[in-house]
This record gives C-alpha cells, structure tokens and sequence, in this order.
C-alpha cells in the first residue's frame, strides 16, 4: 500500500523496513493470529489510489484512510471485507460512483463514513437490507444528485445519517420518520428540494440534531416538531419558510440552539419562549417577523447569541436583557427599536459584538459599556442617542471598532485614550465639540477615523500623523482651524483624506507625494493659501482631488497625476491659473498692462507737476518786472 498509496512525506515510514512484523507497522492492529483487524493511516500524508490489495485483508473490522489525498474510484475488491464494521474514507478525492455492492456484504458494518469526496451519480440505494447494524452514515461533501431513495427509512439501528452538501433533490420522504432510533439528521447545504419539512418528523423521539439550512425548503414550520423533546440543535436558516414559528416549540425544553434565520417568517417570538431555559443561540435574523420582543427573551439563563437583525419588531429591548450574565452577541439592527439601550447587556462581562444600528434608540449610551472588557465591536449608528460617550469606551483592550455615526452625541471626546487594537472609529454625524484629543494618536492600528459633520474646533494634533496604519481619515464639516500638520506625509498608508469644510489656513504642506496610496484628496471650502506644491504630479494613485474653493494662487501644475484633473477640481481659487489654457499668460498680460498703465500714469503726473512748476516761475518773474 505504501508504494502505491503513499508519495512525499508521510508517517508510514517504518513500513519500508521489510524486516520488521508487520503487525509493528504504524496504523497496524492484527489478532493473535496475525491478521490485520485494524487499519488506520488517516492523515498521513498518503497521496494516489487505494490498492485493489486492499481486498486481501478479509479479517478487517476496522479500516479508516480518512484526511489522505488518496484519488480515483473504489476499488470493488472492498467487498471481500466482509467483517468491516468501520469504513472510513472521509475527507480525500475520491470519485465516480459509490459501489453499492462492496458494502452489501459488509453485514457487520456500523460506520460507513465517505464524507467530503469527489463522489458522483445517485446514492447507493438497496444497502439497507443488508447493513442491519449500521448506526452511522455519512454521505455528506460529495456530488450526488438525484432523490434520497425510500429505502433509506430501512435502517433499523441508524443514528446519523448526513446527506447535506450534495446535489440531491425532489421532496425529503417522509419515510425517514420510521428511523426511530435516529439522533443526527442533517440534510442541508446545496441540495435543492422541493416541498417542505415533513410533518411526520415529528414521530423522532430520539432526534437531538436537525439539520435541514440551505436546501430550497418551503412552507410553514410543522408545529410536530414541538414533540421532539430530545432536540438540542434546530437548523432550518436560510430556506423559504413561511406562517409563524409554532408555540409548540416552546416544549423543546432541550433546546440550546435555534436557528431560523433568512426565511419568510411572521408574526412574533412566543411569549412562551421563557420555557427555554437551555437556549444558547437564537437566530431569527431577515424574516419578516414583528411585534414586540417577550420580557421572556432577557430571563432565557443561557442565552448567548441573540440576533434578530432586519425584521419589523417594534418597542423596547428587554430591560432584563444581558442579566444572566452570559451574553456575548446582540445584533438587533434594521428594526424599529425605541426606548433606552439595557444597562445590563455586559453584566458577566463577555459581551463581544453589541450591534444596535438603524433603529429608533434614544437616550445615553449606559455607563456600564464603558466597563465592558470584553466588548470588541461597538455598532450603533443611525439611531436617536445622546449625552456623552462613555470615556472608558475608548479604553477598552478587545475593542477593535466603534461606529456612533448619525447620533446626537455631545460633550467633548476624553483626553485618555489606550484602545491598542481599535481598528476603527467613526462618530460622523454628531454634535461633538472640542478639540480632537492628542491621544487619538494612542490608538496605533487605527485604520479608519471618521469624525467629520460634528462641532470639533481648535487646530489638528499632529499626534494624529504618526498613526501609520490609517487608510482613511474624514474630519470634513467641522471648524478646524489653524494649518494642517507637515507630518500627515508619515502617514503613508492613507488611502482617502477628507479635510474639506473647515477653517483651516496656510499652505498645502509639502511631502504630499509620500502618501503613494492615496486616490481621494479633499481639501475643498478651507482658507488654504499659496501654491499647489508641483510633487503632486507624482501621486500616482490620486484619482479624486478637490482643492476648490480656497484662496490658492499661482500655476497649477500641468504634468504627471494632475494632468487627470479638469478646473472644476481648482473652483474658487480665484489666484490660481492654468497654463493649458492660457490663463496663465491673460494673468500675465493683465499683471502687464496694469503696471504699464501705472507707468504712463507716473509720466503724465510728472509732466504736469513740471508744467505747473514752470508756471509758477513764471508768475514770480512777471511780479518781479
């Protein structure tokens, strides 16, 4: 085997020493007899076919090659296997047809595991029959197509059974409801079936995981699955379902996690969820679901993961909402939300991803967040929230980004800031005042900071520049005053500045064409003076560029990048000429006839002076005859 299957490095090297047993060989297990009862050479590294030889082995129990790059077909003298009672060949690339008949002998067979292959054509069908013992299978990962053959209700002992991510489709029969010792279904991801859940999966006792996402369900939720009082794990998420969520559901007092999510769902959560008490996630996100969220959401023990993203669910958050102390995800955004943000939601301090935006909150952010450490990612935009922002906020060590655009923000920001992993930060469209704090530049892999349309006055850090990680910074429609600090060239990473509408004066600074990735500058509606610096011809990235309305003078620069841009680009900058168009020089000739004018000026008032002095010679002389 390990010449034919084996190939590069693997960990079947002491089986190329002919001297030794082989039942000394790694994977190897034999009886006391000799005979290999046990084969297992997963993941190591073997590449090409299984050896036909393979056959020869009649007193296998055992045979697992799973994780391998072991390729072609099955080879058919697998079926001299017949005391198998494990067969793993998951996770290789294996193809064509599965033979059906190697494992027809295979009587004794519990596990037959082919997960993730290359495997084609329709499932194995008439294998039940003879696999009375089989407990486990795994088809799942391949290319099958067509529909799941009847038979498979036939197992008797069956506990897992996995054909999802197949091309299978026509109806799920509702046969498979005769497996009654079933624990593990899953079905999804990929295939295409018609119709919908069959009601009849209710008669399951022993199910403790349905897995049916992502395979073209439609129809309404069996309220029969309320009587699957050992299910742990529903997963029904991104189908076409339809009608209410049954409170018949509120009976599975096992059930840890529930996923629903992107179906066609409505009406609400059942207030008769408060049932259960094992519920860990709860994942009801795009349907169209409404109404008010239960009191009973916040009292659920365990709950972890709560999302219910872009429906129609009205009023207040639960105020008991985080008081079991084990919430880690809130993500309630695109709804329409009111009432104040829950003081409790980081009370075990494991709160990771609080997503609040696009709804109708209003009030202050609580004092609590501040506190969170566990808190990595703060998304709140386009609500109705006010005061001040929490300073401990800005301190957090996990907090990689922080999103409060389109609020009512006030006060100043705090002047400590030591978030070092905060990615990103955007306050956009507030009403915060003050200077932007010199320790902005503490947070060292910002990348983006966006605190434009506030009331920010004073003049720039430049504590800010030496932020090397920053792709985008926008401070635009504020009233930042003063010159803009020669060290923004440090930040050479910039792929979008945006400092337009503000107070700021001075000259454009030099070293602007350090910033080699910067494709939008706009420094538009300031008090800009002086030139446009001529290396910014050299900014070979800058797509986007607007220095209008400002009070820069001289000759634009007519090469290199800047050559991309037309006049609108330069609007308002009544000092500014263009060469190409012969601005320049009617500037030039005005500057010319203006002076000229001021000459001839000069020579006719000198003139007259002399005449007049001349005159008055004169007189004096007549008055002396």
């Amino acid at each position: 085997m390990i010449g034919t299957a084996g190939g590069g490095s693997n960990g079947l090297s002491d089986w190329k020493d002919s001297s030794s047993s082989h039942c000394s060989f790694s994977g190897v297990t034999c009886d006391e007899d000799g005979e290999v009862v046990s084969l297992d050479v997963s993941y190591q590294n073997l590449t090409g076919s299984l050896p036909p030889e393979i056959g020869i082995l009649s007193s296998l129990v055992n045979l697992a090659v799973a994780g391998n790059g072991l390729t072609g077909t099955i080879p058919l003298e697998m079926a001299n296997l017949t005391s198998l009672k494990l067969l793993n060949l998951s996770n290789n690339g294996f193809s064509g047809e599965f033979p059906g008949e190697i494992v027809r002998s295979m009587t004794q067979l519990e596990v037959l595991d082919v997960y993730n292959n290359n495997l084609t054509g329709q499932l194995p069908d008439g294998i039940a029959t003879n696999l009375v013992n089989l407990k486990h299978l795994h088809l799942g990962g391949n290319y099958f197509s067509g529909e799941i053959p009847e038979s498979y209700s036939e197992f008797p002992k069956l506990e897992y059974l996995a054909l999802s991510g197949n091309s299978l489709s026509g109806q799920v029969p509702a046969s498979l409801a005769r497996l009654k010792k079933l624990r593990e279904l899953y079905l999804g991801y990929f295939n295409t079936f018609s119709g919908g859940i069959p009601p009849e999966f209710g008669l399951l006792t022993e199910l403790q995981v349905l897995d049916m996402a992502t395979c073209n369900l439609t129809g309404e939720l069996p309220a029969s699955l309320g009587r699957l009082s050992n299910l742990c794990a529903c997963f029904l998420q991104m189908n076409h379902l339809t009608g209410n969520i049954p409170t018949e559901f509120s009976m599975l007092s096992d059930l840890s996690m529930l996923d629903l999510s992107l179906n066609n769902l409505t009406g609400g959560i059942p207030e008769s969820f408060s049932q259960l008490k094992n519920m860990t996630l709860l994942n009801l996100f795009v349907n169209s679901l409404g109404g008010r969220i239960p009191k009973s959401i916040g009292d659920m023990p365990n709950l972890r993961l709560f999302q219910i993203w872009q429906n129609n669910f009205t009023s207040e958050l639960p105020e008991n909402l985080g008081r079991n102390g084990k919430l880690e995800v809130v993500d309630v955004s695109f709804n329409r939300l009111t009432g104040t943000v829950p003081e409790n939601l980081c009370q075990g301090m494991k709160l990771k991803s609080l997503v609040l935006m696009n709804n109708l909150f209003s009030g202050p952010i609580p004092e609590q967040l501040g506190g969170c450490e566990s808190l990595r990612r703060i998304r709140i935009q386009s609500n109705f929230l006010n005061g001040t922002i929490p300073a401990g906020i800005f301190n957090l060590p996990e907090l990689t980004l922080v999103d409060m655009t389109q609020n009512e923000f006030s006060g100043e920001l705090p002047k400590e800031m030591s978030g070092k992993i905060l990615g990103m930060l955007a306050l956009s469209g507030n009403s915060i005042t003050g200077r932007i704090p010199a320790a902005t530049g503490n947070l060292q892999n910002l990348q983006i900071l966006s605190l434009d349309r506030n009331r920010f006055n004073n003049q720039l850090p430049e504590e800010i520049f030496n932020l090397r990680s920053l792709s985008k910074i926008n401070i635009s429609g504020n009233n930042i005053d003063g010159g803009i600090p020669p060290e923004i060239s440090n930040c050479t990473s910039l792929i979008s500045l945006d400092f337009s509408r503000n107070n700021l004066s001075g000259e454009i600074p030099r070293g602007m064409d350090q910033l080699k990735d910067l494709n939008h500058l706009d420094l538009s509606e300031n008090q800009l003076t002086g030139g446009v610096p001529s290396e910014m011809q050299y900014m070979s990235s800058l797509t986007s560029l607007n220095l209008s309305g400002n009070k820069l003078s001289g000759r634009v620069p007519n090469s290199g990048q800047l050559l991309m841009f037309d006049e609108s680009s330069y609007a308002g900058n009544s000092g500014l000429c263009f060469s190409y168009n012969g601005t320049c020089s009617s500037q030039k000739a005005k500057a010319n006839a203006i002076e000229n004018a001021g000459h001839k000026t000069t020579t006719c008032f000198s003139t007259l002076k002399l005449v007049i002095i001349v005159l008055s010679l004169c007189y004096q002389l007549v008055q002396c005859w």
